[in-house]
């Protein structure tokens, strides 16, 4: 397939310059020569090379890995529940996460990232758990429209606890950032705790990746090839977990990439999971650091939530997918 041939070096390439223009372009343009040092020969009494390594390097990787993570995480919840709209943001994942980051913020005034990581996992936890009892009865799970429903109900009643939480303990200025989506905040501590995790995430979806192709096509498929429908579920949903989980603990409840990303891959490298999780990955990376560069340049020297700009994207895609009978 030429496409496919095409696609994997050309976004990869389109990555690696995102990821320089992105240590480069923030309030203050930084030099190519400050980028260079900062990368190669470190130079700590220099300001603008400070700037690169301690602000805007974990930045950038820390998109990579919430792109990809984000985009894999929806290709893998699409193919599990037969739902072409189906996203962590959408079925209430991100929102069930961000609430276990606010029961954290309430209990803890300055909550360490591994405590902040955890609480976002237990909540990401539970609503992988209420989509997956609903997804295998069969009755239900067939439908995408009930999907669908089911995560809007799930995200909304997230996000009203959420959002009394932060209205009871006054938890404004912690909680604005993940509630509008951002990469700003994020450390070099934060990435060193993160990378693993989403690492195992991505590596446990390719492996699970064909297993899935049959699952897409249907559960009798699947039993018919001597493949368990209900254990490459649970399978996905871990992974989901720790993509979605680690995601949402850097930057917040981002929706989107998720239900866009795949989409576009798929054109491109068909619907083979074995290619569609690894071109999710790296198409999910590069439209992420885009989208956060774009946050940087559209009204400096402020920034507009990444979240924001992914939106604006992400909401005439969905209208296009229902428009097209996607539902």
């Amino acid at each position: 397939m030429t496409e496919r041939k095409v696609f994997f070096p050309i976004v990869i390439l389109g990555l690696v310059i995102a990821m320089f223009l992105s240590l480069r372009y923030g309030a203050v343009t930084s030099k190519w020569t400050d980028v260079s040092q900062a990368l190669l020969h470190f130079n700590a009494s220099n300001q603008g090379e400070q700037l690169v390594r301690y602000l805007r390097l974990p930045r950038m990787i820390g998109a990579v890995l919430v792109g990809a993570g984000f985009a894999v995480s929806g290709a893998l919840m699409q193919g599990i529940t037969s739902n072409p709209i189906a996203d962590s943001g959408l079925l209430g994942i991100n929102s069930g996460a961000s609430l276990g980051l606010a029961l954290i913020f309430a209990l803890t005034a300055n909550p360490a990232p591994i405590v902040g990581l955890a609480g976002s996992f237990l909540g990401a936890l539970v609503a992988i758990l209420l989509i997956y009892l609903v997804s295998t009865r069969v009755s239900f799970g067939l439908s995408p429209v009930r999907i669908v429903l089911l995560g809007a109900a799930l995200s909304a009643f997230f996000s009203a606890i959420s959002q009394s939480i932060n209205l009871m303990f006054d938890l404004n200025q912690s909680m604005t950032f993940w509630f509008v989506g951002g990469t700003s905040n994020i450390t070099w501590e934060q990435v060193r705790i993160i990378f693993p995790i989403v690492l195992i995430g991505l590596i446990g979806s390719c492996m699970i990746s064909s297993q899935v192709t049959l699952l897409s096509l249907g559960d009798e498929t699947a039993l018919n090839l001597g493949r368990n429908p209900n254990r490459i579920r649970r399978l996905s949903m871990f992974c989901v977990l720790l993509l979605a989980g680690s995601a949402v603990s850097l930057v917040g409840t981002i929706s989107f990439i998720g239900l866009i990303v795949p989409h576009i891959v798929r054109y491109f490298v068909g619907h083979d999971y074995r290619y569609v999780v690894p071109a999710s990955a790296v198409f999910g990376a590069l439209f992420f650091v885009v989208a956060d560069v774009a946050s940087r340049l559209v009204a400096p020297p402020l920034e507009t939530p990444t979240g924001v700009i992914i939106t604006i994207i992400g909401v005439p895609f969905l209208l296009l997918q229902i428009r097209k009978g996607s539902l």
